[in-house]
């Protein structure tokens, strides 16, 4: 049963999904057949009708089962299917429910589709905040913009994982001196780029966006992964900001994330590392499956649509080089300590952390985005918590539980069905 949510701390997600089981991961190679043939599709609506009626629907406060399109020239009632994963949308409410940070967002998507597994917006006061965290972008991405600037110096300065940079500074401080400066000396020291990437070493990436990239290269890629500009989907996605101007001082800042005039929505966080997984191929989010008519006829059907090429296929291996690495020796090896062992040994992981301090609601912002993968599945993934005095989660665990929850499952319905396999064969 398709239920619409309360108004109260949680903006969960909890919805039939009978249509829409978790073996139907799609390869890359099927959505490319699908969008291609994307022109004349029987559907008589379109994700921006969607975005609309849901937020004129009150997308906000909850996700409605019947909600007004028009239809045929005319505004109807009809009944929407959401696309989440009801398993892995209960274990995450839990999580936020036993947590309790002062306030949250997740999302999880399919890297290959574009299709919302999980969305939760969570704040412990109830009515503090009627907003859905997960589409707002008044988050300051910090280190996560880190991301940006590493796919333009692997796509357009020839940088590998492996490109050595000398630098001078503590790895997570920002100073004039040694960004606008650089004197060789005996402090100075030398990292490749997957080092400074898993540490979230500042000065390097200050200096890479001051020197290296430049302005210009840094607000294509900016836009490539969806900042200042709209990002395409059937809901109301609030768009993202990156302020770059071409004062070398203030576009370090901007390029190693250490500032709040970067900003982004935990959804767009998960599209950033959705692209990376999928080969630099960011697919347009849906969270409605089908609509159907009050007769009962299917008046939309989601399908795959690729959003924008974000970077080359190349490209996005050495940025999820750099990810591994966060998660083997950088900052987020602490909550994936002892990940890979048993269904898990074979699920490739990569991430990025960043936290900064933000107004808007003050607290201390905790990021990690980041891609989960076995095979054709393909995951990603983005969690925010922001803690006011307190510090009860981060968000770098509860990604880690998502990647648990889904793989752990995913690997028992294919063992179930193998079984069944050579039963029937037998």
């Amino acid at each position: 049963m398709i239920k619409a949510l309360p108004k109260n701390k949680f903006l969960i997600l909890t919805l039939a999904v009978s249509a829409v089981g978790l073996g139907s991961l799609v390869p890359f190679s099927s959505i490319l057949e699908k969008t291609s043939s994307i022109t004349g599709s029987k559907s008589e609506l379109t994700k921006n009708d969607l975005s609309e009626a849901l937020q004129n629907a009150g997308v906000f406060q909850e996700y409605p089962a019947e909600i007004t399109l028009p239809v045929k020239g005319k505004n109807e009632k009809a009944i929407v299917q959401y696309a989440f994963d009801a398993k892995l949308q209960a274990a995450m409410e839990d999580l936020f429910r036993n947590y309790r940070p002062d306030y949250g967002a997740f999302v999880a998507m399919d890297a290959n589709t574009g299709r919302i597994l999980s969305m939760i917006s969570y704040n412990h006061d109830d009515g503090q905040i009627q907003d859905n965290l997960a589409l707002r972008a008044t988050f300051p991405s910090a280190s996560v913009f880190k991301v940006v600037t590493a796919a333009a110096a692997i796509s357009e300065k020839n940088f590998s994982a492996n490109t050595m940079i000398s630098f001078n500074g503590r790895n997570h401080t920002l100073y004039k001196s040694n960004i606008l400066k650089l004197t060789n000396n005996r402090w100075t020291r030398h990292m490749t780029l997957k080092e400074a990437f898993a540490h979230s070493v500042n000065t390097v990436f200050g200096r890479l966006g001051a020197f290296t990239i430049g302005a210009e290269t840094l607000r294509a890629y900016a836009a490539r992964f969806g900042f200042n500009r709209k990002i395409a989907g059937d809901l109301p996605i609030q768009e993202g900001r990156a302020e770059i101007t071409d004062d070398a001082w203030s576009l370090a800042e901007t390029a190693s994330g250490y500032t709040r005039d970067n900003t982004m929505s935990p959804l767009q966080g998960a599209l950033i590392a959705a692209s990376v997984a999928n080969d630099g191929v960011m697919m347009e989010p849906y969270v409605v499956e089908t609509v159907h008519g009050q007769d009962g006829s299917v008046i939309y059907q989601a399908e795959p649509k690729i959003g924008s090429q974000t970077v080359s296929s190349e490209a996005a291996a050495e940025i999820r080089a750099l990810m591994r690495e966060t998660i083997v020796r950088g900052t987020s090896r602490k909550s994936f300590r002892g990940f890979a062992r048993g269904d898990l040994a074979y699920v490739d992981v990569g991430g990025k952390t960043g936290s900064l301090t933000g107004m808007d609601p003050r607290g201390k912002y905790d990021w990690f985005v980041g891609f989960a993968g076995r095979g054709d599945q393909k995951i990603a993934i983005a969690a925010l918590t922001v803690h006011e005095k307190l510090w009860r989660v981060k968000s770098s665990y509860l990604a880690r539980k998502a990647i648990e929850t889904y793989f752990k499952r995913t690997q028992s319905e294919r063992n179930v069905a193998q079984v069944r396999s050579r039963s029937n064969r037998g």
